[in-house]
């Protein structure tokens, strides 16, 4: 069945991406007729490429990463004006968007409200992770065949998220509703028709997004902490799983080894041109480079040392050594997240654990920050395929707290950073405490950047991408102008309405 999932994406891919910005696949004179079993399985699959997207790009800004060469206008130089296309905007409106406002419509036809359902789950994921990256966007008028829709404020896109997802909620547990099409493994790859996981999964994106709110709009954290606990009971992780294709360049995980492309406009990962940064390897990691010792045993794991088993580093934006071969740095395929057929993962365990102990922490309830803090160590560490007497060697040694009166909000931010290997959350969470070194200890702004950026003013970090050039500057330039986002380098700079 994922064979026929990642044809049906091309396909829609194919069909939308030569159209007009958000006038995609859209004929307002006919009604769209395919049925809620077609429509789906797509918008599922590209939101598993969304998510590589994602952190394909937000891994460097988080200094998980670092290229090798130093010189990489965007990924080390910050250098987004000489951008032309930006695949995380498009992949939004154009694959995913469009087509889960037609799953949305061709169920409300039939009267399958769990497609209906999950789709709006899908979009309400989609505009997140989009609007994260991107800040005010089209919303209210997006997607009615407009080729300039106004943009819409994102904090209030932010409260459509919360209605979207409350609104999915409501429709999934009413079993009242009589639905004429069931739900399958044939069109659901991530929980195979049960509608149950999906409620849990649609809880923790809203978690994710009111824990964004805070601390700087606002401290509500037991309504996040409400919201996770219900995801949390009976929760089964998100995971797009390529284990179950043939090995074909459309059933490949995006991050491994085979770099797939499975389209002209994808974007192949440049991992054997990448490293661990000094912040990612020295300072999250606690390697010990000088007696070459691990501290974590999540790090051979994640990377595999050279043939003299030593794990070098560089810093962001100024490369290895000329005297040093890529040979030399740590191999960062076939982990958990890298391998050809990883599951891509939308939502894990660890990320709902450390959502708890963030608000907790922040609610002045320590015990339980602790134990959720603990928890979510341990469900990474069994994720990444540590065993049980490692985990606990690691819990009871030096790197981390061993009750509540040690653990600190920095403790609990710089775990999560390991765990969230590789996924664009991490971005989220330094912007929002400011890139701040007293959470992020050792985390240093690169020394090389475009000449836009004042390297001496520690805190000035990037906060946004730009808009796609090749849709927005063609058809939309005038709400560019007026956000003040039209080929301006300050808009990078701007935070995000959540942001410190």
């Amino acid at each position: 069945m994922i064979k026929k999932i990642f044809i049906l994406a091309v396909l829609l891919v194919s069909i939308t991406s030569c159209e007009k910005f958000l006038d995609v696949n859209e004929d307002l004179d006919s009604p769209y007729t395919s049925t809620p079993d077609f429509l789906l399985p797509p918008v599922i699959a590209n939101m598993a490429t969304s998510i590589y997207d994602h952190g394909e790009t937000d891994s460097y800004f988080t200094q998980q990463v670092a290229t090798l060469s130093g010189y990489h206008y965007e990924k080390d130089r910050w250098d987004y004006l000489k951008a032309h296309r930006i695949p995380q905007w498009r992949r939004h409106y154009h694959n995913i968007s469009i087509n889960a406002k037609h799953v949305v419509q061709s169920a409300e036809r039939e009267n399958s409200t769990n497609y209906k359902g999950v789709a709006n789950i899908i979009y309400a994921l989609s505009t997140l992770t989009t609007t994260d990256m991107f800040g005010d966007m089209p919303f209210t008028e997006a997607l009615d065949g407009n080729p300039a829709p106004k943009y819409d404020d994102q904090q209030f896109i932010y409260s459509e998220i919360v209605k979207i997802l409350d609104d999915a909620i409501a429709t999934l547990e009413n079993t009242d509703l009589n639905t004429s099409r069931k739900l399958t493994s044939e069109e659901d790859i991530v929980y195979n028709g049960d509608i149950t996981k999906w409620i849990k999964f649609a809880h923790a994106i809203k978690a994710r997004a009111l824990l964004h709110l805070t601390p700087n709009v606002n401290q509500n954290y037991s309504e996040v902490i409400a919201e996770a606990k219900k995801a949390l009971d009976g929760w089964q992780d998100a995971v797009f799983n390529y284990a179950l294709g043939d090995g074909s360049s459309l059933q490949i995980n995006q991050w491994g080894p085979s770099k797939s492309r499975p389209d002209w406009d994808y974007r192949a990962n440049i991992l054997d041109k990448s490293a661990p940064s000094h912040f990612m390897l020295i300072e999250a990691l606690k390697y010990d480079e000088e007696n070459k010792v691990v501290n974590d045993p999540r790090q051979p794991l994640l990377m595999k040392p050279n043939d003299k088993g030593d794990y070098l580093y560089v810093y962001p934006a100024e490369g290895k050594s000329a005297t040093l071969s890529e040979t030399d740095f740590p191999d960062l395929y076939n982990s958990y997240v890298t391998g050809d057929l990883s599951p891509m993962l939308f939502f894990t365990e660890e990320e709902l654990h450390f959502i708890l102990a963030e608000a907790y922490f922040q609610s002045g309830d320590l015990n339980n920050a602790f134990t959720s803090f603990t928890d979510g160590i341990k469900a990474n560490m069994k994720r990444a395929g540590v065993n049980d007497d490692d985990i606990n060697s690691f819990l009871n040694g030096s790197t981390v707290p061993h009750n509540s009166s040690e653990i600190t909000l920095s403790d609990i931010m710089m775990q999560k950073y390991v765990a969230l290997w590789l996924q664009g959350e991490i971005w989220v969470d330094m912007r929002r405490y400011g890139y701040n070194d007293q959470i992020y200890p050792g985390l240093k702004k690169p020394k090389y950047l475009a000449y836009y950026w004042d390297t001496s003013n520690p805190n000035e970090w990037i906060q946004r991408l730009p808009y796609d050039t090749e849709t927005e500057e063609i058809y939309n330039k005038p709400e560019l102008e007026r956000l003040g986002a039209y080929q301006n380098p300050d808009w990078l700079k701007k935070p995000m309405f959540w942001a410190k």
